[in-house]
């Protein structure tokens, strides 16, 4: 009962607060370009060049990451677990997005940010292809292979089965849900307090960070954190150094979306036109699913729905746990900020989009690790 109190009491806190803007995303390792979408917002760009190849790609076909909700780049690009790093290392172009909302975008006026009413849809027709016009300008390639965390790689469904989906060559969707039917125990106890979700301005997870971070240490058994790792998986120092920099509000207009999917066991738009569920079986695009044996967030039958309804002839399944030999089994977070994640997945990502990518006549070259930016990050100055 105390871990519900305890979340009650942080919701309320941050229930239509809004949060502070990075005034110089410039500044940050990584940070390539802003890009400004059709409806006047900038959103935010990283880049990590393919390791030894001065700035020209390995193999012709480049990477977008999108991050889960709550976080941002950092969920691929943090030190000790750097996805974005080891695939440039093995000569992928590789692209980072940070969305409408996160620290790093910049709205059409000040009231745009305090209202908080972007939605998952935004991303989908807005954001992303803001991100893949430039990369096309910036590479010459038309399409991209879309690597997407929870979030993320939902949002690649959405992308896949719209207008935009010649652009996705192949996608990795890491921990990422087709349905909302079914809850788990987690999800109906949230749903219990959507009256004290924000009707405007942003569910405030920024000030929690330095709380979370605190708790790790003392707590990492916590039930709380449980739900979202796997203490086996993750050192300790680690998981609380990717606290504060990975962590960013949730727009209200996101978080009522997620309302109504939990409602409705659906996934659909914000105004109900639209059935992304159903829309799987239009994606016809290569994809790799992996899900968390334990993941308390995605539990894995609503990643293997998804599995189950695309239409693409070429889909591959793989469940992160101990009867898949793997050393424990995998949660939500931990997927991707984990000790493991180096041997254990990442390999298997970098080798399923090494076949999906198209190979130019270039000669091949031993790759390099592309460190990730050293800790602390400089966008806490930069606040």
């Amino acid at each position: 009962m105390r871990r519900w109190v305890v979340l009650l009491t942080l919701l309320v806190a941050g229930s239509g607060c809004v949060g502070a803007r990075i005034k110089k995303p410039e500044t940050l390792p990584r940070f390539d370009r802003h890009v400004l979408t059709d409806d006047g917002w900038k959103v935010a760009l990283f880049r990590v060049p393919p390791a030894g190849h001065d700035g020209e790609p390995h193999h012709g076909t480049p990477v977008l990451m999108a991050h889960g909700t709550a976080v941002n780049r950092h969920n691929f690009s943090h030190t000790g677990s750097d996805l974005a790093g080891y695939l440039a290392a093995q000569g992928f172009d590789v692209w980072l997005l940070e969305y409408r909302g996160d620290r790093t975008s910049v709205p059409p006026s000040p009231q745009d940010w305090q209202r908080g009413a972007w939605t998952v849809d935004d991303f989908a027709e807005h954001d992303v292809p803001a991100a893949l016009d430039v990369i096309q300008a910036e590479t010459g390639r038309d399409d991209v292979l879309w690597v997407g965390h929870s979030l993320g790689g939902l949002l690649g469904y959405i992308v896949a089965q719209g207008p935009q989906a010649a652009r996705i060559k192949g996608m990795v969707a890491i921990g990422a849900p087709g349905t909302f039917s079914h809850p788990n125990d987690m999800a109906l106890r949230v749903m219990r307090l959507r009256g004290l979700a924000p009707k405007r301005g942003q569910l405030a997870l920024r000030p929690l960070s330095k709380l979370a971070k605190g708790a790790l240490r003392m707590t990492p058994d916590a039930p709380l954190f449980h739900m979202i790792f796997n203490a086996d998986n993750f050192d300790v120092g680690a998981a609380a150094g990717f606290v504060k920099p990975a962590m960013e509000n949730v727009g209200a207009g996101v978080v009522a979306q997620y309302i109504r999917w939990t409602e409705q066991g659906r996934l659909v738009s914000a105004d109900g036109s639209r059935d992304y569920t159903a829309g799987l079986a239009r994606v016809t695009a290569p994809t790799l699913f992996v899900a968390g044996r334990v993941d308390h967030v995605v539990p894995p039958w609503t990643v293997r729905y998804a599995y189950d309804h695309v239409a693409s002839p070429d889909r591959t399944w793989m469940v992160m746990g101990q009867g898949w030999g793997h050393r424990h089994d995998y949660g939500h977070g931990d997927l991707l900020v984990g000790d493991w994640v180096f041997e254990e997945l990442f390999p298997v990502v970098g080798d399923w989009l090494l076949r999906h990518a198209v190979t130019p006549t270039a000669a091949p070259v031993t790759p390099e690790l592309v460190p990730a930016p050293a800790a602390p990050d400089p966008e806490e100055a930069a606040e």
